[in-house]
Parts: C-alpha cells; structure tokens; sequence
C-alpha cells in the first residue's frame, strides 16, 4: 500500500467539510494504472456530492471528489499494454481525482497531447468528450451544419462550440441570463440568444429558421421549442 494525499468531504455541506487527509491506495493490479495526479478539474458534479445530492457510485471513493484528472503514470498491473510509467496522461474517474494518487483502468486514460499543460489536460476529459459523444457520435455533427447549444456558457456549451467550429459547422448558443455574454465574446459563437421568459424560438429567428441539430442540457424544460426549433428535420441530443 502507498500513503497519499486527497482532498475529502467530511461529511455534507458547505465548504467548511472540505480536508486534506492522508489515505492508502494498492498496488495496480491487472490493466490497472496508478496515476501520480498533477491537476484534477471541478465539475458540478463534485459541488453536488459535496451537498450530498450526487453520491458516489459504487467502487469510486465515497469521499474525495475528482471526476476528471491529468498526471503521469506511476505504476503498472501486468495486464497493462497501452502505457508505461513515466507517461503523461488524462483522464475521467468516477471519483477520486483530487489526490496524490489514483487507479485507472488503462481504457479510461488517454495520452496528453505534446505541448499541453496538465492544467490544460485537466480540464479536457469530462466536458470535451461527453461534448464529442454529442455532437459526433449520437448527433453526427457535419461540416456545414447550424448547431444550437443550450447552455452556452457552461463547461458542455463552451466545448460544444469549439468541436463545432473545428467541424466547419455554425455554432448558436442559449444562455438565461444577458451578463454572460461578455464571457463567450472568444468563443467566436455565430449567434447568441438570451431566452425571454423560457423561450429561445424569437431569438433563435433571427439567426436561423430551423436547426440541423440541437445539443441540450436544459432537459424538459425546452421540449416544444427544440421540436420547433429542428423545423422538419435535424437532431436533438440531450445531456443529463
């Protein structure tokens, strides 16, 4: 067993359950890597386990928060064939991302790219690839599409836009509240629309007729108006 450092939740509430303890961790063992964790991203996720609203599932550390991490590669299991110690590498837990140490399947690891910090690796995995998944896999995001994303200025939104304009693709966005579009001025976002009373449909009329495909986070709350939206065709994918 190896001592290592991890931000806990010593119990539910506010930030003052938040501790640095020392905790064991074992050995990897099969395609498992054990992962020296430089950065770990904060996600909503984490803030809501902290509640109490969003436990662990079972297997993750009930107590150290961390869904998605970078780091190097400390240690092997003998079934493991994609990396080797010393290897720069993020990825996506289903906890304990904020400490010293971590065991990933080597499935659940990807390399840092060359030139990328850890920091920047940090905060890739989680928004990035559940935006990925999205947009290309479940939505199948093509050159020349018009995207809408609800959302825009939350960790998916923000990625959502970057993978749609690396795909030649124009990129509409949804956002509650007018005070935050200052903070998506760099995202080169062909259009924004501030929701009036719950309703995007004015707005988004002003940019476009009808969407090729829509990435919602919001849920329920913008059914109708994504059927409406999507005209006679395109795509609703939604998260959460």
């Amino acid at each position: 067993m190896r001592k290592m450092r991890a931000i806990v939740y010593q119990g539910k509430g506010d930030i003052d359950v938040i501790a640095i303890e020392d905790r064991s961790i074992h050995a990897p063992s099969g395609a498992e890597v054990r992962v020296a964790v430089s950065a770990a991203g904060v996600n909503r996720a984490d803030i809501l386990q902290r509640r109490g609203f969003y436990p662990a599932p079972p297997g993750a550390p009930a107590d150290i928060p961390g869904l998605e991490f970078a780091g190097s590669v400390e240690s092997v299991g003998p079934d493991v064939r994609a990396f080797q110690p010393g290897d720069r590498v993020m990825g996506i837990a289903a906890g304990g991302g904020m400490a010293g140490l971590l065991l990933a399947h080597e499935r659940e690891l990807m390399p840092i790219p060359e030139g990328m910090s850890v920091e920047e690796a940090a905060a890739i995995p989680e928004v990035f690839l559940t935006a990925f998944d999205a947009l290309y896999l479940q939505g199948g995001l093509r050159p020349g599409m018009d995207v809408l994303i609800h959302a825009a200025a939350s960790g998916i939104g923000t990625a959502a836009v970057q993978l749609v304009k690396a795909a030649s693709a124009r990129a509409f966005g949804t956002l509650r509240s007018a005070s935050k579009l200052d903070a998506l001025a760099p995202y080169d976002f062909d259009g924004l629309i501030v929701a009036k009373d719950g309703s995007f449909i004015e707005g988004m009329r002003a940019h476009l007729s009808s969407a090729d495909l829509i990435l919602d986070t919001v849920g329920a709350a913008y059914l109708k108006e994504n059927i409406e939206a999507l005209g006679s065709g395109g795509t609703l994918v939604t998260i959460g």
